[in-house]
């Protein structure tokens, strides 16, 4: 009897524990997609106002009463701001979607260069800031919230300036790409990419795998492009090719020029051969506008209203895919 009373007992206090873990929230916490400390942990919720702390514990916390409604019940216009707290670090998250607090799982991160492109190159907060903050909220597939923070990280920088005399290959291209984006000589560290670029483009192309060459390269540069170096956009124009092992789906940055820059994309492609243009737009549709049927609209009527041979035989080369 003893014994069934105590199995019985443990039972219901699992039945407990599993219903309060289904009325919480698990927060966890990677830097450059590795486990880190999260203690002491924190959360803060500004709802309509009115700022709410829910009960913690560890890196868990309840879901506040307020929150416990269906999601069609929340108005278009209501958002929640969250802050989150792990260790010495605070992160904000404005305007989001008061439903995505409900129970389930957190992925709280920073991502820091290169990691963050690597992780999340078509994210455009990486056109901002030294490092992004990121919150995944699992309940919700594919819901992810960016924060571009502008403070370079000074240890990590210093870190990195220390090394890269010795580095080599990918790991030297990496630093590189880094210490542009925190400006730590920024001239020297872009054009090191760049010689970079062209170096791995002058190579046979049956040369053996190279892993300072892969896609990643041509993001850095195109991610320093929509940083603000408009100086890089000639050269990137220049580098269109089939080499895929080198420049990897480089269409896709010439579709989102013809499509967020479309007059400065037209000016410049004309200044190279007919040849160069048609390829470019070709490869622009291969790689991006053949599967974003709204943006290829988009680029093609600007190309019909834009007028002239240029843009005539880019329209010709999206049209005869």
């Amino acid at each position: 009897m003893i014994i069934w009373t105590a199995l019985l007992l443990g039972l219901v206090l699992t039945e407990q524990a599993q219903s309060q873990l289904h009325r919480s929230i698990s927060v966890s916490f990677t830097i450059d997609g590795k486990p880190a400390d999260c203690t002491p942990f924190g959360i803060e919720l500004r709802l309509n106002g009115e700022i709410i702390r829910p009960k913690e514990s560890a890196q868990h916390f309840d879901v506040p009463d307020e929150f416990k409604k269906p999601s069609t019940q929340w108005r278009d216009d209501e958002r929640v701001d969250i802050s989150l707290s792990c260790s010495d670090h605070t992160f904000v998250f404005p305007n989001q979607h008061p439903a995505f607090v409900r129970a389930g799982d957190w992925d709280l991160g920073i991502a820091r260069p290169p990691y963050s492109i690597e992780q999340f190159r078509r994210t455009r907060e990486l056109e901002h800031g030294a490092w992004l903050s990121y919150l995944i909220f699992e309940g919700e597939p594919g819901v992810v919230t960016f924060v571009s923070q502008p403070d370079v990280p000074i240890d990590v920088a210093d870190s990195m300036r220390k090394e890269q005399p010795s580095s080599s290959g990918e790991r030297a291209r990496d630093i590189a790409y880094a210490l542009a984006v925190f400006g730590i000589e920024y001239q020297t560290n872009r054009d090191r990419l760049l010689n970079l670029l062209g170096s791995c483009l002058s190579k046979p192309k049956e040369s053996a795998e190279d892993g300072e060459c892969g896609g990643e390269l041509l993001d850095f540069v195109t991610n320093l492009y929509w940083r603000g170096d408009d100086a890089l956009l000639a050269p990137l124009l220049q580098v269109a090719d089939t080499r895929r092992d080198v420049i990897g789906e480089i269409g896709t940055f010439y579709a989102d020029l013809l499509d967020r820059r479309s007059a400065v994309a037209l000016e410049s492609i004309g200044k190279l051969s007919p040849e160069k243009q048609q390829l470019l737009c070709r490869l622009a549709y291969e790689d991006d506008l053949s599967t974003d049927s709204p943006k290829r609209d988009r680029v093609m009527a600007f190309l019909r209203s834009a007028g002239g041979d240029v843009a005539a035989r880019c329209s010709k080369a999206l049209d005869d895919e």
